[in-house]
């Protein structure tokens, strides 16, 4: 399977090529919402939304289908893999921390409408946990770096990573659940995604 560095790059540039408004991040987001939601979705609605109002020709159309293929194929074993090898799709960590940030914001907006178009009613009790994490979620979408302070936005984005990452696996565990044993949310500090900052 391809590193998730890989995957973004890849994507980002099919999707940019045919004129897609929604990035690679956003769309991995959308894909991994839908697949918490309904474990058994397939593929065409969700490349349908990632690829609204484009028609995509020619060798473009078979790359950014390729590439979308593979996300698919990546995240779905990723999300089912006992090993807990899930992670978002986001920049490699030397692009520039702004673009990082917005990558993230972009991956959660996107995990968010995943929920809501896999049929997740959104008065739905989930109970506390599972709501204060989709609200947190919702908080990630406005995220912004400080400009003012590199070294604490990378230390605070590393830590909004790494919760985005344990709290799908919670979000998955509670709408499916399985044998396989995921680490609970509980286990975990969490950020202040309520400072809409990285800082």
């Amino acid at each position: 399977m391809m590193d998730t560095e890989t995957l973004y790059t890849e994507l980002e540039s099919a999707l940019s090529a045919v004129g897609a408004t929604m990035g690679a991040a956003q769309a991995h987001g959308l894909l991994c919402g839908m697949l918490c939601a309904k474990p058994d979705q397939d593929q065409a609605p969700w490349m349908a939304q990632v690829l609204e109002n484009t028609a995509p020709k020619g060798e473009e159309a078979q790359a950014v289908l390729a590439a979308l293929t593979r996300l698919f194929e990546a995240g779905k074993e990723a999300l089912e893999s006992s090993e807990m090898t899930f992670e978002p799709v986001l920049p490699a960590d030397d692009a520039p921390v702004g673009e990082r940030a917005a990558a993230l914001a972009g991956w959660t907006e996107g995990f968010l409408l995943g929920l809501s178009l896999a049929g997740l009613p959104p008065h739905k009790d989930l109970g506390e946990d599972i709501n204060e994490l989709l609200r947190d979620f919702t908080e990630i979408t406005q995220v912004e770096p400080d400009p003012d302070s590199e070294e604490a936005n990378e230390a605070a984005y590393s830590e909004l990573v790494e919760y985005v990452r344990v709290g799908t696996l919670v979000i998955q565990e509670s709408l499916r659940p399985g044998p396989a044993t995921k680490e609970s949310g509980r286990q975990r500090s969490k950020p202040s995604p309520g400072n809409r900052t990285l800082h």
